[in-house]
């Protein structure tokens, strides 16, 4: 059952059954208040009647032996006036003679062949003035009134239901055009969602989905870099491979040693890269994040240069404060390592490569920023490192690694161009509570 629907049928249901409840209760009320009205009325003709003899009683006193038949104007009502020997002085004509016999003072009813009467008697002296009503008047004078209520109170009904219906339907029309929006989206459309003048309920879901619509974006960039660098990275050295495994077969001697360790160095680097895809896989599916959530600089700095091909190139600056940083000290190492071979790799071979550590506090949890930079290239265009629009992307697996071990533990990495040329690596991670 769609939203719609629940919401017509909930919502319908409670007002169809408040209104019933309230129709229920205004007809009883209303019955009880035409009865209670046409007693009343009842009570008054027969006071009425009393009073006309209290003014006049020697009309009755010079009536005739026989009862005076009056023949009334509208049929199912009914009066006596008896006097207090039994006596009938004065009746209505067309009316069963045992419906006023023996009445009882005030209020009573009485059941005359098929017919309900309802009856009043009123004592005035020596007289019994009775009054009477068929009740199949007041039962077809009652469904009267309720009729004349209950058309206006159905069309009052529908109308309130006819309303709802509207109300439902224009106050869910944005989520229809939302459905409308994602449903006529191709799956590579990312764009944000935008909807004229969302109400404001709606807004947190668009703004969720935009952001949701932003991670997935970046993800398939992401994906798109890895396969891209993943590809380059095997090409070289499988075709290094290739190449020097050529020559090993057309020469012999020293050349055919020199082109097989060659080859040997190509598998090296090879099996390298195989190492770097393992471990982004591990960290895409959140291994390798057990160990201790915490790590030294000094150490993790230590391990990150030990047996670094160029190490004499690197220039540590900051490492003596010792700093606490929120991630796994194995994790953080790799990250700078990948960094610092980045940099070695694509500048000047007598360039050095400078390493900074400092810990900022003007964000909360504090940061522990590492800043590698390089010089670049003097010559030679086709090697020079992507330009700062490029973020990320076209440094290899290697990158594709510390962008993961950074997002994996709330921190960034970001690339800017310096002023000799070259690149400035910048990778901040939070600073652990103990540091």
């Amino acid at each position: 059952m769609s939203l719609r629907q629940r919401l017509l049928a909930s919502l319908g249901l409670s007002f169809v059954a408040l209104w019933l409840l309230v129709a229920g209760l205004m007809y009883l009320h209303l019955e009880q208040q035409v009865s209670r009205t046409l007693d009343q009325r009842l009570a008054a003709s027969a006071t009425m009647v009393a009073g006309l003899i209290a003014r006049q009683p020697e009309r009755l006193l010079a009536s005739p032996p026989s009862p005076l038949l009056v023949t009334p104007q509208l049929e199912g009502v009914a009066c006596q006036i008896r006097a207090e020997n039994g006596d009938i002085i004065l009746q209505t004509s067309g009316v069963d003679s045992s419906l006023l016999t023996r009445p009882e003072l005030g209020f009573s009813t009485r059941q005359v062949g098929d017919s309900s009467w309802r009856l009043y008697t009123l004592r005035q002296h020596n007289h019994l003035i009775t009054t009477a009503d068929r009740m199949t008047e007041r039962d077809n004078l009652t469904r009267s009134i309720i009729l004349v209520m209950v058309v206006p109170f159905a069309l009052a009904l529908v109308g309130g239901l006819l309303v709802l219906w509207w109300g439902i339907q224009r106050g869910l029309k944005p989520l229809q055009e939302l459905d409308t929006e994602l449903n006529r989206r191709q799956p590579s459309n990312l764009e944000p969602v935008t909807l004229h003048q969302p109400p404001v309920e709606l807004a947190p879901i668009i703004e969720t989905l935009n952001n949701l619509f932003a991670r997935v974006r970046r993800a398939v960039d992401r994906e798109q870099r890895f396969a891209s660098n993943a590809a380059h990275e095997f090409r070289t050295p499988l075709t290094g491979i290739k190449t020097h495994l050529e020559v090993a077969r057309r020469v012999t001697g020293d050349r055919q040693q020199h082109a097989l360790e060659q080859a040997g160095i190509g598998v090296a680097r090879l099996q390298r890269v195989t190492d770097q895809l393992l471990m982004l896989a591990r960290l895409e599916q959140g291994r390798d994040l057990e160990e201790e959530q915490s790590s030294a600089t000094t150490t993790t700095i230590a391990e990150a240069l030990e047996g670094l091909a160029g190490r004499e190139r690197v220039e540590v600056q900051g490492a003596n404060a010792d700093c606490q940083v929120a991630a796994p000290a194995t994790l953080l190492a790799v990250a700078l390592r990948n960094l610092l071979e980045n940099a070695l790799k694509y500048s000047e071979p007598e360039s050095p490569v400078l390493l900074s550590i400092e810990r900022t506090a003007t964000t909360t949890p504090a940061q522990i920023r590492f800043l590698v930079r390089d010089q670049g290239w003097t010559t030679g265009a086709s090697s020079e490192p992507p330009s700062p629009a490029n973020e990320t992307g076209g440094h290899g697996l290697g990158l594709a690694i510390v962008e993961t071990i950074a997002s994996q533990f709330h921190g960034t990495l970001t690339a800017s161009r310096n002023r000799w040329g070259g690149m400035d690596w910048v990778l901040s991670l939070p600073a652990s509570t103990g540091g």
